[in-house]
């Protein structure tokens, strides 16, 4: 029997909330399987950053990839959408969630807002536990549900040009190619727009 939407959603909240408030590593690696080997892959291209295009696996490569994490970025106010809104696929045990963050690349300095996505696969955890007989525990019985899977989509060219110090640049140039003449503002208030030929007097003006 599948297991309920509320039984899978409790381990993905346990490691998204564990993750928003900063946890230490050793603290988000006890929300992942043991048994099953757990995966974490963030989509994007490697040359993008360390941690992308990638998928590490074990407590080991969990552990690395949140190392890489916390070396090169800072992650504040993020938030998830409300629990409600989860995605949670009884049949797979998968749950696809999306949040926002601000994130700073440590190097540069520079630093932008985005939205992420995460697919999160839900595993019963049997860990590797031997009895008095030498026999390993957890085999033929349920185990722990705990996070097995860790997809995540984001923003990956803005980190690369976070990480390339040109993401100020490029912002800079957006908010200006975005601003309006105040003729122009003018214009739109009016109703009337800019129009070809509206400077022509034999059709009226604008002004």
């Amino acid at each position: 029997m599948p297991y309920t939407r509320t039984a899978l959603l409790a381990p993905a909240q346990s490691l998204c909330n564990a993750f928003a408030d900063g946890s230490s590593i050793s603290e988000l690696l006890t929300y992942f399987t043991n048994n099953p080997l757990p995966t974490i892959h963030e989509h994007g291209h490697p040359s993008f950053a360390p941690f992308l295009g990638r998928t590490f696996t074990g407590r080991d490569g969990i552990g690395r990839y949140f190392e890489l994490l916390s070396e090169y970025l800072s992650i504040s106010n993020m938030s998830l959408d409300p629990e409600d809104q989860w995605i949670v696929d009884t049949e797979t045990m998968a749950i696809s969630i999306r949040g926002s963050a601000r994130f700073t690349w440590k190097s540069t300095g520079q630093a932008w807002d985005e939205m992420f996505c995460y697919r999160i696969g839900i595993a019963e955890d049997f860990p590797e536990e031997q009895n008095g007989d030498g026999g390993m525990l957890g085999r033929g019985e349920k185990g722990k549900l705990k996070v097995q899977e860790y997809i995540v989509w984001s923003d990956t060219g803005a980190a690369y040009l976070a990480r390339t110090g040109k993401l100020k640049e490029v912002q800079d140039e957006r908010e200006q190619s975005g601003k309006e003449t105040s003729r122009s503002r003018e214009r739109r208030r009016s109703g009337c727009g800019e129009v070809v030929g509206g400077g022509l007097g034999a059709f009226g003006s604008c002004r």
